[in-house]
């Protein structure tokens, strides 16, 4: 779980860093999205394990995500060659 979280995390820090100095309205609303996926990753308490909703806000991240992803239009399952490797969660 923390390597998916820190994934998700160190995705949206970059796109928000990179979406940063773009100030329409069609990437405000990308901006916003990735502030939600970040607080909502921030607040994940991966460090405890006996969390009742661990699974339940694991869920809310990942669909956070895939929407962040869709927003972005990008792949959210990072297949990368012919090889088929890919990083997926």
């Amino acid at each position: 779980i923390n390597s998916q979280i820190g994934c998700y995390l160190g995705f949206a820090l970059t796109w928000q860093c990179l979406l940063q100095k773009c100030t329409d309205e069609k990437n405000s609303k990308k901006i916003r999205a990735l502030d939600s996926l970040i607080g909502m990753i921030q607040k994940f308490p991966y460090e405890d394990p006996t969390y009742d909703k661990l699974q339940e806000d694991l869920g809310k991240i990942r669909g956070k995500f895939k929407q962040v992803c869709s927003m972005l239009n990008i792949q959210s399952d990072f297949r990368i060659g012919t090889e088929r490797s890919s990083l997926t969660f």
